[in-house]
């Protein structure tokens, strides 16, 4: 499984023209498949490297940080996911004349995130380099391939799509944090 999601993952970013038809070619009915076999393992994986995170680079490791470090990272990128699937649902058919199927958005949302899920983990192995964060801005070439072969999206609204959901995809995440941030301010 962790094979097959590190090839998912790795495809995504380093050929995203490929990946993304091959994951044409095998469109899941329902997104269980998809839940079980990637977004949960990645957010997992996320909160693993960010428990191991605070363990390595604490002084003195705090079980209690560790988990609420490992709680708002799983609640900033489950909600930063639902946020952006659900924004770009309801901006998909109303500007783009898109068929409003929710669970192919949600695959697209999920899939097209793949950057963004990699730079938690790349923050556990280079913690005193910042400069990895404009890794994020890769997503908008993933969403650009995923928009003209997995939705698709028509020629003259292909440009337009991609810069809105891309900044749905990216953004989402951010928004999250900053009402975890509000709601919990000591986290």
């Amino acid at each position: 499984m962790l094979k097959q999601l590190y090839s998912l993952l790795s495809g995504l970013i380093l050929a995203p023209d490929k990946t993304w038809r091959t994951l044409t070619g095998k469109r899941e009915l329902n997104n269980e498949d998809f839940y079980k076999s990637y977004l949960y393992p990645v957010v997992g994986i996320i909160a693993l490297m960010s428990f191991i995170g605070v363990w390595t680079e604490a002084k003195d490791f705090q079980l209690q940080i560790a988990l609420k470090i490992v709680i708002k990272e799983t609640v900033t990128y489950f909600g930063g996911f639902y946020l952006a699937a659900y924004g770009l649902f309801r901006l998909s058919g109303k500007h783009f004349g898109l068929s409003s199927d929710f669970q192919h958005l949600e695959r697209f949302v999920g899939y097209s995130s793949s950057a963004i899920y990699v730079v938690p983990c790349i923050n556990v192995l280079f913690q005193s380099m910042v400069f990895y964060q404009i890794f994020i801005l890769y997503t908008v070439y993933i969403v650009w391939h995923g928009s003209k072969i997995y939705i698709p999206v028509t020629e003259n609204y292909l440009t337009k799509f991609t810069v809105f959901s891309s900044a749905i995809i990216i953004l989402s995440p951010v928004v999250v944090r900053i009402i975890i941030a509000l709601i919990m301010p000591g986290l």
